[in-house]
């Protein structure tokens, strides 16, 4: 490469990891939110190491630490999604299958290099789960009653899995054989801009950024403004209403029937009762009373299903993991464990 590229590139990977390492040490720092906040540092690190064996300006190929480098830096897949989902979803929903696919993305990453097939399907792997990332950070954001972080999520995750796609696409397609030399400081600037966008974020939300404390959620209540507080009244009154059994009640259908904009219903959620996330909210209304039918003796032959459907969800799938969560066993379950005589 051009001497001048090269000493650019230098610079913006010095400056990306420096950037990341910063990073790594403010979560690390705060031990409340372990082991949740570990994503991020451990991304960090993660990428870090691609960015030092992904350029020929430092000269690291064929050594021995790029081996361990090249290994760090074959998991950063994983640790995208794993940070993505701890920080932009307040309840991960992690199933065996999402540990059977990072099992083999991580273990791809020490046979790839040799062997073509196993390269190609770590490539696809990987691929689709930039792409997951990408469907669900979207597709999620709506039901998200943290502003800062909704707004952020919509560009922010996009952004991210579309630059892990795009340098999976290009890995797969054995497109960086022999890159252009401008390519290696662009990238490494893709990767310092992320950062830095990162912590400005991260730096900024300190509240918000993980489930808070009861005395914070105090403190954020109290500090509700008139005009919120009023809108939160109609919010409560309209769910004494039982417009919650309503199928598939979005913000947009709650914020019409309160005559209140959006931003408005998500705050005055959010920072009067402390949720966040608009299903959660709802759905622990929903389970409350699946809990009353389910206790209730005169209803102790009504399927479970019919239940899922009067309370208002659209099907067992989502009425069992809600309740689950609420109360930590399934609806079958608590119903078996009621006193025989209520049964």
């Amino acid at each position: 490469m051009d001497d001048l590229l090269v000493r650019l590139d230098l610079v913006l990977r010095g400056g990306a990891v420096t950037a990341l390492a910063i990073c790594a040490v403010i979560f690390l720092a705060d031990r409340t939110q372990w082991p949740r906040s570990l994503s991020v540092p451990t991304l960090c690190v993660g990428l870090g190491a691609y960015l030092l064996v992904s350029t020929p300006s430092i000269g690291l190929s064929g050594t021995s630490p790029a081996v361990i480098l090249v290994m760090m830096a074959g998991v950063v897949p994983i640790l995208a999604v794993w940070a993505g989902a701890e920080l932009f979803f307040d309840q991960p929903d992690y199933r065996p299958w999402h540990g059977v696919v990072a099992t083999l993305v991580a273990a791809s990453a020490w046979f790839a290099p040799a062997h073509l097939f196993v390269a190609t399907v770590r490539g696809v792997l990987v691929v689709l789960l930039y792409m997951g990332l990408l469907y669900i950070a979207l597709s999620t954001a709506a039901d998200d009653l943290v502003e800062s972080r909704r707004r952020f999520r919509r560009w922010f995750v996009a952004l991210m899995a579309l630059t892990g796609l795009g340098i999976s696409l290009v890995e797969l397609l054995r497109l960086d054989a022999d890159l252009p030399p401008v390519v290696y400081p662009l990238h490494a600037s893709v990767f310092l801009l992320l950062t830095i966008l990162f912590l400005n974020w991260a730096t900024r939300i300190t509240d918000d950024l993980w489930p808070r404390q009861p005395a914070i959620k105090a403190r954020l209540a109290a500090d509700l403004s008139s005009a919120d507080a009023a809108v939160l009244q109609r919010i409560e009154a309209a769910m004494a209403k039982d417009i919650w059994k309503q199928e598939g009640l979005s913000i947009a259908q709650l914020a019409a029937s309160v005559d209140a904009p959006e931003h408005r219903v998500r705050r005055a959620i959010n920072k009067g009762l402390g949720y966040r996330n608009f299903a959660q909210f709802v759905n622990e209304r929903r389970v409350e009373a699946a809990r009353a039918i389910l206790s209730d003796p005169e209803r102790a032959d009504t399927p479970i299903l019919s239940i899922a459907y009067d309370v208002g969800f659209a099907s067992l799938g989502p009425f069992n993991r809600a309740f689950r969560e609420r109360y930590g066993k399934s609806p079958s379950e608590y119903r078996s464990t009621q006193e025989p005589s209520k049964v």
